[in-house]
């Protein structure tokens, strides 16, 4: 018969090999044997976990917690559950709570971090991390945490300085050193460039790894303007991506043509528009890489304008209101003679909003609300819509060099899935127009770069706000952004970016011509 700790190490390898349901049975098998072992029953709420039963595993931390109240990895645990499910308020009680009962334990701390970043509540987050580090120096978490923070506010060397602090602890951690690559123009004798050679060499099995270094190395030989190399790198990294993920061109197609066909001229222009009449949401749209960073940067500095990054409240509320179990759309149930189900949506969508910032404007710059343009214009018809608009070869470009983290654009890891996606985008875009033609404010990408301060002044007028000289010193602004333009938009408006697309023509010619001049 085996003692306890082979037990143990028989279900640290099953849980190790993800055979998660066979973990399960042998841990409920050893729970019976040992009633008040309290590692089992943390391991068991680990599992279920694991297998998306988040109710069943908080019941048995719950229980734990009736063995040994004072087992502090139980109450982090319950507080990684409730953060998953946005319950902010009770995951931070629980991660108090273990950072009391264990104060040698760094994970309930960095998970506070992870929370007031969340929160947007930079100062309470950096402090967390700090904190988190000051219990066990080596624990390279916080250490990234703390560097993707600070990029995040463009506060660069500190990021460096912490990001190289996890790659010193733990190599493996490319996700970081794509991160510091962000921050680096290379040049031949570049130390970091050989390490990423190195690694990129050395790591022929791990794909995730993998792919993060190509990207990695295809911006390193763009810095020195050595684009076959540039465009190999981005293609390995592209198609390691592609291959992890579920995307239909076709089904994107169908949604698309629902949308028209629901919020066609005729349904836009026949009805009473029934939605609130508060202009509190400023929406900022288009394709990625369009230049929607800048223009909500710029929008924000205004002292009037808070800026909300890129929102998930109207994807949440499509999924919620408007989609069924199959998460196809359903959009018969928009009605303007439903003036309650509309104001519902318009209230949940501000209520929502109201938490981010009690400021008078806030800005929503999740670019693929885009399809989203006639329901937003029923919900919000005071609101304001800007369009960013860019050349077509730089946007498609522009997707095909970046790694989105943590995002929904699965048709951005290959060059016909992107050109596709954006004539689908523009054609939407042109029917907007048609339809709605007073309610999009369009702003070019080349125009704002060429004569940045006449377009920015038109800009803010438009949204009916007071001329603000900070909105031109957007650059000096110490907010956070959390997309993959965080270190861009703490320079100076550059123009070496237009037209960036015929440096990898050579490589690119037959993607290109698909896509609209």
């Amino acid at each position: 018969m085996k003692n306890i700790n082979q037990k143990i190490q028989e279900l640290l390898n099953l849980f190790k090999s993800k055979k998660f349901t066979d973990a399960e049975v042998l841990t409920r098998e050893t729970i019976a044997m040992y009633p008040n072992n309290t590692f089992l029953y943390n391991f068991l709420g680990l599992i279920l976990s694991e297998l998306k039963r988040n109710d069943e595993a908080i019941n048995i931390y719950k229980k734990g917690i009736k063995i040994d109240k004072n087992f502090s990895l139980f109450y982090n645990n319950l507080g990684i559950i409730y953060q998953s499910r946005k319950e902010y308020k009770k995951a931070i009680i629980f991660y108090n709570k273990a950072a009391k009962l264990d104060k040698k334990l760094p994970e309930p701390h960095n998970n506070l971090g992870n929370i007031y970043r969340i929160l947007n509540n930079e100062k309470k987050a950096i402090s967390f991390f700090k904190q988190a580090i000051n219990i066990k120096p080596s624990f390279f978490p916080s250490h990234f945490n703390l560097g993707v923070l600070y990029k995040n506010i463009g506060k660069f060397e500190k990021a460096k300085f912490h990001l190289n602090e996890s790659t010193k602890i733990n190599p493996h951690l490319y996700t970081a050193h794509r991160n510091l690559s962000e921050m680096t123009k290379y040049t031949k004798d570049n130390h970091h460039l050989n390490f990423l050679i190195k690694i990129y060499n050395g790591n022929t099995n791990n794909t995730i790894n993998k792919k993060e270094i190509a990207f990695a190395l295809g911006k390193a030989f763009e810095d020195m303007n050595i684009y076959d190399k540039a465009f190999k790198y981005y293609s390995v990294g592209n198609n390691l991506q592609r291959k992890t993920l579920e995307f239909s061109i076709e089904e994107e197609k169908k949604e698309f043509n629902l949308i028209k066909e629901k919020f066609n001229k005729k349904f836009m222009t026949s009805n009473k528009i029934v939605g609130s009449k508060k202009d509190t949401p400023i929406f900022i749209l288009g394709m990625p890489r369009s230049g929607t960073t800048l223009v909500e940067q710029i929008i924000s500095s205004h002292p009037d304008v808070f800026g909300g990054d890129e929102l998930d409240i109207m994807p949440s509320l499509i999924k919620k209101h408007l989609r069924n179990e199959k998460n196809e759309l359903e959009l018969s149930k928009i009605d303007t003679k439903n003036i309650k189900y509309i104001k519902k949506i318009a209230n949940e969508y501000l209520k929502e909003l109201k938490n981010i910032s009690k400021k008078r404007r806030v800005t929503d710059k999740l670019t693929v609300n885009f399809k989203w343009v006639g329901l937003i214009k029923l919900l919000f018809p005071n609101s304001k819509i800007i369009h960013c608009k860019r050349h077509s070869r730089d946007i498609c470009l522009s997707i095909f060099k970046n790694y989105f983290v943590n995002s929904d654009l699965k048709y951005a890891y290959d060059l016909r899935e992107i050109s596709n996606y954006y004539n689908l985008y523009d054609d939407l875009m042109n029917h907007w127009k048609d339809v709605l033609p007073q309610f999009i404010y369009e702003i070019e990408y080349e125009k704002m770069i060429k004569n940045n301060e006449a377009e920015i002044k038109k800009l803010i007028k438009t949204l009916n706000l007071k001329w603000n000289s900070k909105c031109l010193e957007f650059y000096k602004s110490a907010r956070t952004v959390k997309t993959i333009s965080d270190t861009q938009i703490r320079s100076k408006i550059y123009k070496s970016s237009i037209d960036s697309w015929k440096n990898f023509h050579p490589y690119m010619s037959d993607f290109f011509e698909d896509l609209p001049d």
